[in-house]
């Protein structure tokens, strides 16, 4: 519990951080700059992708294109050995300067062996599929700090633990903020993501003199997460940086009981390769956390998060 309420106050502390330096930047934007901010002139970086899990306020100019590939991975649970991994596509378009759309599909693979509360399964395939709407209401460059919603939708065949095939739908809900600490060179960001989703179970019931049969329904659980990254231009379009996260999850879809938490902390690593194209790398540790069921002495959650969790991301804009 000390380390979930340290988060929460590191979290608000960072946001204020944002905040002050954002009007920081606004009273002071025009004044010249000296130091390591100064090293690179840069007419406008985008901050969507620079920082990890957190993802930056930005969402391109009008008209803009982008295809950006994505590869995650899970490993480490109770015992044994777990692996799950994940690809996706996805397709994005600046409707205008402030609003975005993209649209994807994912794939999934799965190897448990000996993991407490899973079958073992070496398992994979169709993953499934999202779309998403993310609209800047504030922009970094020109307001105190940088302000968006993302809402995304997305429907799964394959549990995104288990690997059981099965079907679910959810909503991902992100409202990010952002802020240029040091111009062209520091930059901060915050994020908060709540995600409600409902899968479809069955239950399998036996009656005396009746027979076997089985009752389908819908489960529902929700999770949250709140993120606060830092990320500095080292060299030249190559930006190294560092991520705090906090995941928690919820029975039923409106944060009901709280079933376990976890903290990640870990490294970032961005660069921008050509123009237009670009590549992401992010690796987070579990470092504490509560499974929320009294009989597991632990100081980590693994049994709704992972001890380990990267991810891997190539986009190409056009």
């Amino acid at each position: 519990m000390a380390a979930r309420d340290s988060l929460l106050i590191a979290s608000l502390l960072a946001g204020a951080l944002v905040l002050q330096a954002g009007i920081a930047r606004a009273d002071d934007d025009d004044d010249d700059r000296t130091g390591p901010g100064a090293v690179h002139e840069v007419e406008s970086i985008e901050t969507e992708n620079i920082f990890g899990y957190t993802l930056g306020t930005d969402t391109g100019e009008k008209g803009e294109k982008e295809i950006n590939f994505t590869l995650d991975g899970r490993l480490g649970k109770l015992g044994g050995d777990y692996k799950a991994y994940s690809g996706e596509v996805e397709v994005e378009y600046a409707i205008t300067d402030n609003l975005k759309f993209s649209l994807g599909g994912a794939v999934a693979g799965f190897n448990i062996r000996n993991v407490y509360g899973f079958e073992d399964t070496s398992t994979g395939g169709l993953g499934g599929a999202f779309f998403e709407l993310k609209y800047r209401f504030l922009d970094h460059r020109t307001s105190p700090i940088g302000l968006s919603l993302s809402i995304e939708p997305e429907w799964s065949r394959l549990d995104e633990t288990s690997g059981e095939a099965t079907t679910a739908y959810g909503i991902e809900f992100r409202l990010a903020a952002d802020a240029e600490l040091i111009k062209d060179y520091l930059f901060a960001a915050v994020n908060i993501v709540y995600q409600p989703e409902w899968e479809r179970e069955d239950r399998e019931f036996e009656i005396e003199d009746v027979g076997e049969f089985t009752s389908r329904y819908w489960a529902a659980g929700s999770g949250l997460e709140i993120s606060g990254a830092l990320t500095a231009q080292v060299v030249k379009d190559v930006f190294l940086g560092g991520e705090v996260r906090y995941l928690a999850a919820y029975d039923g879809a409106t944060f009901g009981s709280q079933q376990g938490w976890g903290l990640f902390v870990g490294p970032t690593l961005y660069a921008q390769i050509t123009e237009t194209a670009y590549v992401k790398a992010v690796w987070s540790i579990q470092v504490a956390g509560s499974p929320g069921e009294p009989f597991w002495n632990s100081s980590l959650d693994l049994v709704n998060f992972e001890r380990q969790q990267g991810r891997l991301q190539v986009g190409f804009q056009f």
